[in-house]
């Protein structure tokens, strides 16, 4: 198992301040009072590092056009047991870049990054490698 150092949503957005959330739930709260709030992520580090890599290509992409970052990140989330980003970009590599780092959602384990298969969990379903999903058996 690949031991990775812990990466939170506070250094990925502190590092990525263009990738917070859009935060509707302020807007919607003060105005009407019934939307809801962002959860925090709750994703193993694996998952993390997808993300926080995820960004930092979209970060280098801007930076080789010479563009401030041109991206609403709506929300992240796990649908049953991939990535998700939902967000909003005038620009189409982003986009390619999305997309290629949810595919390999599909295929690393969401715990440690090493090469997972989805696996139904009792909490759902989960992209896990052999050594992590025995740990959450036992």
């Amino acid at each position: 198992m690949n031991k990775l150092t812990r990466i939170t949503q506070d250094e990925i957005i502190k590092k990525f301040p263009w990738a917070a959330e859009l935060n509707l739930a302020e807007e919607m709260n003060n105005e009407e009072g019934y939307f809801y709030d962002l959860p925090k992520w709750q994703f193993g580090n694996g998952r993390m590092k997808l993300i926080h890599d995820m960004f930092q290509v979209m970060s280098n992409y801007f930076e080789s056009i010479n563009k401030t970052p041109e991206v609403t990140v709506y929300e992240v989330k796990d649908v049953f047991g991939f990535l998700r980003v939902e967000l909003i970009s005038p620009h189409q590599n982003i986009y390619a870049i999305k997309e290629q780092y949810e595919k390999l959602s599909e295929a690393s384990c969401s715990e440690c990054g090493d090469a997972g298969t989805l696996r139904m969990m009792k909490n759902g379903l989960l992209v896990l490698c052999e050594s992590c999903h025995c740990e959450r058996l036992f």
